[in-house]
Parts: C-alpha cells; structure tokens; sequence
C-alpha cells in the first residue's frame, strides 16, 4: 500500500468520525479529480444527446455550459460524498467511489433539469407574508412555486429581469439555488457564505422584486 493510500485511509476514518479538518483534506486532495470526472461525464452525455444545460445560466455556448457546470456539480457532489462517507466500506478505490457519487448525481441532475425545461420557479402568492412563511417552513419545495409557462418570450422577460444591472445578483443567486437546483436553505448558506436568515431574506425579497416587475409588464 502506498503512502497516499495510507494517508487517505487515515483521513477517511478520521472523517468519519466527523473531523472536520480530515473533511476538509479530503476535499481538497480529490477535487481536480472530482472535476476531471464531471467533466468527462458531462463531455459523455453531450456526445449521448443526453446533457442539459441549465436553462436560467446558459450562454448558448454548450461547451462553455459544460465547463461552467462542472465547477457547480464539483461542489455539489463533494458535499453528498462527504455527508455520506460514513457508508464508504473500502471495497473499492476512494477514487471509485466518487465517480460512481458524480455519475449517479449527474443522471438525477439532468432528470431534474428534463422536467423543468418548460417550468418557471414562480407563482404567485396571495400576499408577501404568505410567501415568507412558505419559504420559512421546514422542507419548503421548489414545487409549490412552479408553474408552466410555454411562452418563450415570457421566460426571456424574467430571464432578463433576474440578470440586469439593478437586479441584486445575491437574490438572483438565491432564487436560482433554492428553485433552479433545489437546494435547501442550509446548503446554499454554506456556499454562498451568508447565514440562513440571510438567505430566507434574499430568495423573499428576489421574488418580490421579480412579481413586481413581471406585474409592471403585464405578465402577472
């Protein structure tokens, strides 16, 4: 056994006894690999027709999607594998395992991505407190704020509106995790750095910007 294998071994243990500096080793170790493998992935299922971009970052260049998209799933996967490492039994290379955690997730991802192709992340509420306090309830899901909208120019219109100069890109951001990605409010408080009121603030305010200006244009 190398040394590196040895090092990871005690790093994985430690690990899984919730050391965080073990975690955060891990990570750092296995992250250009972890990209690597997204990519690869990713590259795979283009040439498969079966990558999806996603639809409120995309810039129409496909390759530049891919690339920029395999930072986001990095993270993402990173984070599932190191909040699951108490189930990695040494049957397989480390290595393997998170190849095996990218793919299954990419797959989920763009199943998820699939569905929501045609789906905006808002509906409207009856009242901003209403809103509040959906989003302040425990397992709050992206669902109860989508609605179809077929109408392309109407998607352009608040894809517009989200990215314009006076739109704040920290709501922007927000709304585009809890709703586009799915991410709970804890998850994106540890990426984005802000406390979790911090980001119940900013996805309320977001979409109360973003139903004030569709309303300004007839679109609400």
């Amino acid at each position: 056994m190398t040394r590196t294998l040895v090092e990871d071994k005690l790093l994985i243990e430690k690990a899984k006894r919730g050391n965080k500096d073990a975690v955060n080793s891990l990570v750092e170790n296995y992250a250009d690999y972890t990209q690597k493998s997204v990519l690869k992935i990713l590259h795979k299922m283009h040439r498969q027709g079966k990558y999806i971009t996603d639809t409120y970052r995309s810039n129409g260049d496909v390759i530049a999607d891919i690339e920029e998209d395999s930072w986001a799933i990095t993270h993402d996967v990173l984070v599932k594998a190191m909040k699951s490492i108490g189930s990695f039994e040494g049957r397989s290379k480390f290595s393997t395992w998170l190849w095996v955690i990218a793919e299954n997730h990419i797959k989920t991802l763009m199943v998820k991505r699939g569905r929501k192709k045609s789906k905006l992340f808002l509906q409207q509420s009856e009242t901003d407190d209403i809103t509040a306090g959906i989003i302040e309830a425990a397992g709050a899901t992206a669902d109860s704020f989508v609605e179809d909208y077929e109408d392309k120019e109407t998607m352009s219109k608040v894809l517009r509106i989200l990215y314009a100069d006076d739109f704040n890109s920290d709501q922007r951001d927000a709304i585009l995790y809890f709703f586009v990605q799915e991410l709970d409010q804890k998850t994106i408080s540890e990426i984005t750095g802000a406390k979790v009121g911090t980001v119940k603030k900013r996805i309320h305010d977001g979409l109360k910007k973003l139903r004030q200006k569709l309303a300004e244009e007839g679109l609400l």
